[in-house]
C-alpha cells in the first residue's frame, strides 16, 4: 500500500508524550517511500526508538499525524495497524524459545490461522527468504543462535505480508558476527521482498550502508536528513553535533 506519489508512511509533525509534561518528540516528520529502506539515526535518548513506538500505537501520541500510504493511522491499535500493513520488530527479543519455529512463525499468521492453505503457503514463502529457517522448523526456537533468532522475529512478522515493516535495533545484544549476518539478510530482504522498511539502528555505518534516505533525530526533533550518500559526507560534523549534546552516544 503506498500513495500516488510513493509514500509508504508519512509522519507529520508528530508529538509524543507520557506525561503531560514530558514530550519525548515534539514534531517530527518522516517520509518512508514505497519499497525502500529509511533509516533513522541519532546520538542516545533523540526519541529513535520513541518514534517507531508512535507509529506502531505502543506510545501515546499527542499531535501529528501518521499516515499509511493514503490512510490516516493515527492513535490506531497494533492489532489495527497489522490489519492495515504496518508490521513491528521491537528491540526486545520476543521469541518464545520452548516453542518450535514452525510454531513461532504461525503465531505471526494467528489472525487468518484458521485459512491453513494460506498460512502454509507464507510460511513457505518466509523460509524462502530465510533458507536457514526451513531446516529448523521443528527445533526449538531457543536453540537458534541470537542472530536467527532476531531473524525469525523478522519473518514471523513477514507472515501476514506487510507493506511497511518497522525494525527497532534488529542486531541490539548480538555479537559481531551475528550482527553482520543479521545486516546482511536485511539487505538481502530489501532486495527480494516488496516491503518498505524503517530501520531504527545505533551501528550508524551500516545503517548507511542499508539505507535509501536517512533521517536524523536529535533530542526529540529532527537534526536533518537525506540520501543516505548525503547523510555520509555530512556524518562527521553530523556526529560532532552529537558530541556537544548531554547524553550523546552512538556506534561509529
Amino acid at each position: 500500500m503506498s500513495s500516488p506519489n510513493g509514500t509508504a508512511l508519512h509522519v507529520n509533525g508528530l508529538h509524543v508524550a507520557y506525561e503531560r509534561d514530558i514530550e519525548i518528540l515534539r514534531g517530527v516528520d518522516l517520509v518512508a517511500r514505497s519499497a525502500q529502506i529509511t533509516a533513522v539515526i541519532g546520538p542516545n535518548g533523540a526519541g529513535k526508538s520513541t518514534l517507531l513506538r508512535g507509529v506502531a500505537g505502543l506510545a501515546p501520541v499527542v499531535g501529528g499525524t501518521v499516515r499509511l500510504g493514503e490512510r490516516d493511522v493515527t492513535g490506531t491499535s497494533t492489532e489495527q495497524l497489522l490489519h492495515a500493513g504496518l508490521a513491528f520488530v521491537p528491540q526486545e527479543h520476543t521469541v518464545f524459545p520452548e516453542m518450535t519455529v514452525a510454531e513461532n512463525l504461525r503465531l505471526g499468521g494467528w489472525s487468518r490461522r484458521h485459512e491453513r492453505e494460506w498460512l502454509t503457503r507464507r510460511i513457505d514463502a518466509c523460509c524462502q527468504l530465510f533458507p536457514f529457517l526451513s531446516a529448523r522448523l521443528h527445533s526449538p526456537a531457543g536453540a537458534l543462535s541470537g542472530g536467527q533468532q532476531r531473524l525469525l522475529e523478522v519473518a514471523r512478522c513477514l507472515v501476514v505480508e506487510p507493506s511497511v515493516l518497522l525494525l527497532d535495533e534488529p542486531t541490539a545484544g548480538l555479537s559481531p558476527a551475528m550482527t553482520a549476518d543479521v545486516y546482511e539478510q536485511i539487505d538481502e530482504l530489501h532486495e527480494q521482498a516488496d516491503v518498505t522498511i524503517l530501520l531504527v539502528d545505533q551501528n550508524v555505518r551500516e545503517a548507511l550502508h542499508l539505507a535509501d534516505h536517512v533521517y536524523v533525530l536529535a533530542m526529540g526533533q529532527n537534526d536533518t536528513d537525506g540520501t543516505a550518500k548525503d547523510v555520509q559526507a555530512r556524518l562527521d560534523d553530523i556526529v560532532r553535533g552529537w558530541m556537544g549534546r548531554k547524553g550523546s552516544g552512538a556506534d561509529i
